[in-house]
């Protein structure tokens, strides 16, 4: 997915309805209060990024994202087009910084290289509050602390911790986790339950619940100040 955060109504719809005729998922954001929100999903791929935000600055959004150990691919767009202005992009994390005016053929270009870029790099972790997933090594971490968890009990967990907080219905979460493969519900059932226990063990913040009818939901309890 394409994460575009563009403040300006007419510019950030013709790029997202562009994009989306080019083929690529997008997700577009007025403002860069959800961008760290968005990113921590695990879900977004490249970052389109507007450097003067109304309510952040694009340079200091990006410096965050890769403070955080998020490796995204990151294009900026701006209208500051001098050469130390793109030292500065580049300085903060950015990868790839295309002045406004631009054409949208060229954009498209660079967003097909840095998603390609994307693909050949090591997935970044998911963030949910206090807890960490980091697929690629196979590890959950609750504020800092490794957790004991089976591997099908991390990978149900991965799969509500990218839903941050919204039902997951048990097929859905059964063809994430097995694939093709053909279990029953029960196996789901037996998955959970070790995975609840393993979380109150060492994760008391960190719930699986279940919605009758529904599927299951992953809630926080965020840990004192």
């Amino acid at each position: 997915m394409i994460l575009l955060v563009e403040d300006d109504v007419t510019i950030g719809r013709s790029l997202a309805q562009g994009l989306g005729a080019a083929g690529f998922s997008v997700r577009w954001l007025r403002g860069g209060a959800q961008v760290m929100e968005a990113v921590a999903g695990g879900e977004v791929n490249v970052v389109v990024l507007d450097v003067g935000l109304p309510d952040a600055d694009g340079m200091e959004l990006c410096q965050r994202l890769r403070a955080q150990g998020y490796g995204l691919p990151v294009l900026m767009l701006t209208a500051r087009a001098s050469l130390d202005d793109r030292l500065d992009g580049f300085a903060a994390g950015a990868d790839d910084y295309l002045p406004k005016p631009f054409a949208f053929a060229e954009l498209v270009a660079r967003v097909k290289v840095l998603v390609k870029r994307a693909g050949e790099r090591r997935p970044d972790p998911i963030v949910y509050g206090d807890l960490r997933i980091d697929g690629l090594m196979g590890e959950a971490r609750w504020a800092g602390e490794l957790l004991a968890l089976e591997p099908k009990g991390l990978a149900v967990l991965c799969v509500l911790a990218r839903a941050r907080g919204a039902v997951v219905e048990r097929g859905a979460l059964i063809d994430a986790v097995w694939g093709e493969a053909e279990i029953t519900d029960n196996a789901l059932d037996v998955v959970v339950s070790g995975l609840r226990r393993r979380l109150a063990a060492g994760a008391p913040g960190v719930m699986v619940r279940t919605v009758r009818g529904a599927g299951l939901a992953l809630d926080l309890i965020p840990l004192p100040v």
